[in-house]
């Protein structure tokens, strides 16, 4: 086709955009919906990404860990049979020394979840609630965050399992504002600890979920906040965090970690491991099943938008072609072939489709602009979803023009010329 056919065939659906409005602007409707989801959820998606990976990376490149259970495990409420990681025995804090001793690893250490606790801080007249993480001293060594006041607990006060806490900078605001939270003191039930440090989470997504955070010494948590506790063992709390040598490589470490572990467990050869080895590689791999099924469904919504617009088009295009049979007629008598008015209508069908998906994508451009600018979730367009959501609306017109386009190239031409 030529450059002149092309541009007539834009400008005649451009006019024919301008003359019927409602017709035409319910195309451009369905296209450009289509268009928007694929951009904004592509957007939100590849800034949830983001920030996945930097908080995963955060630990650092070297670190991995040692939990009872991991992954995702279905449950539909009619199994008898125990999930995974209540089949497996607990991880005992005490493994976190033997593994320390390997000759790959630099540091191991014990940690244990407490968020399923329902807590309430109390001070001063000011309640707050909390998840508690129970950490040792060397615990920021693998942590993106900062302490923006006091310091971390010691050593020292670890092995004495002594009553002190570090609070983030939001649990302070909430007790003891305005005044300097570090070196203030602070109830749970009957319990005082004593503030040694403020934390501020990273500038991450999934850093501040769950709430505020306090962090207690592994012992003192053990000592204090499970003693009334009789449904469940400390130890089903546990995973380790090993740390290996710069210069040994990830991979060694975890196979000797990984016979240590097995030694201590007394798995025979054959057996299968009771425990998970967790790195970085295998959480991303979790993370993108996970985000596999928001693209399933990014897929789902844009192709019903999509497919309106189709519809829209083959609607739009057969009155188009009804409309301009005397023409059609004209054209072919002047010699215009079928392949001609056939590239005709497919351009008016395409460039219908691709203006809704301009708009579509502006849009959807400025949905992203107000989610990174206004929430947590760093938003960002990636140009992949920008080429696909354009090819998307221009193969729409194409798919759903080529019915009328085909229909124009087969009229006669005597009968379209006594067409009224």
């Amino acid at each position: 086709m030529s450059v002149r056919g092309l541009q007539e065939g834009v400008t005649i659906a451009l006019q024919a955009l301008r003359q019927s409005k409602v017709r035409t602007g319910l195309t451009i409707l369905g296209v450009g919906i289509g268009v928007l989801v694929v951009v904004a959820m592509a957007a939100v998606i590849q800034g949830v990404n983001r920030s996945f990976d930097v908080l995963v990376e955060a630990s650092g490149a070297n670190t991995f860990y040692v939990v009872r259970s991991y992954g995702v495990e279905m449950n539909t409420g009619l199994e008898e049979e125990d999930p995974t990681w209540r089949r497996r025995p607990p991880i005992p804090a005490s493994f976190a020394l033997a593994l320390e001793a390997l000759s790959t690893v630099e540091n191991s250490f014990a940690s244990a979840d407490l968020s399923w606790l329902p807590v309430t801080m109390s001070a001063v007249g000011n309640e707050t609630e909390a998840s508690i993480l129970a950490v040792p001293s060397d615990y920021m060594q693998t942590d993106a965050g900062d302490i923006v006041a006091g310091r971390f607990y010691t050593k020292v006060e670890e092995e004495a399992g002594r009553p002190v806490a570090v609070i983030d900078s939001a649990a302070a605001e909430d007790l003891f504002a305005p005044l300097e939270a570090v070196g203030r003191t602070f109830r749970i039930g009957n319990q005082s600890f004593l503030v040694v440090g403020v934390y501020k989470h990273p500038p991450n997504l999934f850093a501040t979920l769950g709430g505020n955070r306090v962090f207690v010494p592994f012992s003192t948590a053990q000592k204090y906040l499970l003693k009334d506790v009789r449904w469940i063992s400390f130890d089903e709390l546990v995973w380790l965090t090993v740390v290996a040598k710069p210069m040994v490589g990830i991979t060694r470490a975890i196979d000797q970690v990984t016979g240590r572990l097995r030694a201590m467990r007394g798995l025979a050869p054959g057996e299968e491991n009771n425990f998970d080895v967790v790195t970085q590689e295998s959480m991303n791999d979790l993370w993108n099943q996970l985000t596999a099924a928001l693209f399933a469904v990014m897929f789902a919504l844009s192709s019903v938008g999509l497919m309106v617009g189709g519809i829209g088009v083959i609607a739009v295009m057969v009155v188009s072609v009804t409309e301009r049979t005397r023409e059609i007629g004209i054209r072919k008598a002047l010699g215009a072939t079928k392949r001609d008015i056939l590239w005709q209508f497919l351009v008016e069908a395409t460039t219908l489709t691709t203006v809704g998906g301009a708009i579509g994508l502006a849009v959807g451009a400025l949905i992203a602009w107000i989610v990174n600018r206004f929430t947590p979730v760093p938003a960002v367009i990636p140009l992949w979803s920008i080429f696909l959501a354009i090819a998307a609306a221009a193969f729409t017109g194409i798919v759903f023009g080529l019915f009328p386009a085909i229909r124009a190239a087969r009229l006669d031409p005597v009968e379209s010329l006594r067409y009224e």
